[in-house]
């Protein structure tokens, strides 16, 4: 009796979902990678039925036992917990997923498309707990790699966000750690059961 496969490497799930398309092909890991980040560090709890399709065209994918869309998502979940885990206990050695280029240098923005991808899932319980309070700086070193950042960042010249695109995937693990400090607390809010208010008999009433 054989058991199931095993999850794919990070390497061997970037190869399948991006097929042939090569490094400029469909979503791969790194931009799930930047997703998974968001939803970790996000001030309000996805569903995996709300994101998990995102990764698979819009669908939800077939899981039929040792099938390559089961061995996906098990390797996208793996991930989460790995990411969680690391930000909950150790986030001072939390490392994104990003692409490397032919030339050998770093490409963080397709990391920084699923990181957007994943604020939009919340968009409302982000731009309160982070895009419209001065915690909102801490994107930047996010936003300077996608369109939205001449929106929310409007205050930095556009020479200076091409200037700063060539190192600001350094500050990038520290940034995901400070969001996820700072929405951490409104997370734990949303999940802390409130308690039943009682209605009185009229009885009972004074």
């Amino acid at each position: 009796m054989t058991s199931a496969p095993s999850a794919f490497t990070y390497d061997e799930l970037d190869a399948v979902l991006r097929g042939a398309g090569g490094p400029d092909g469909p979503i791969g890991m790194s931009a799930i990678d930047g997703l998974i980040a968001a939803l970790v560090a996000a001030p309000s709890f996805a569903h995996p039925d709300e994101w998990v399709p995102l990764i698979f065209g819009g669908h939800k994918p077939q899981m039929g036992p040792g099938s390559p869309e089961e061995r996906a998502v098990r390797t996208v979940f793996n991930r989460y917990n790995e990411v969680s885990t690391t930000l909950s206990e150790q986030p001072a050695s939390y490392r994104p997923i990003f692409m490397i280029d032919r030339d050998g240098s770093i490409v963080a923005r397709d990391w920084a498309a699923g990181f957007m991808l994943g604020i939009g899932l919340r968009s409302e319980e982000w731009a309160r707990c982070i895009l419209m309070t001065e915690h909102r700086s801490l994107l930047a070193p996010i936003l300077v790699y996608h369109d939205l950042g001449d929106g929310l960042l409007p205050d930095m010249p556009s020479a200076e966000k091409l200037r700063r695109r060539a190192t600001a995937y350094h500050q990038i693990p520290q940034a995901v750690a400070a969001l996820r400090s700072i929405c951490n607390p409104h997370r734990a809010a949303e999940a802390t059961p409130r308690p039943k208010k009682l209605r009185r008999s009229p009885q009972n009433r004074r």
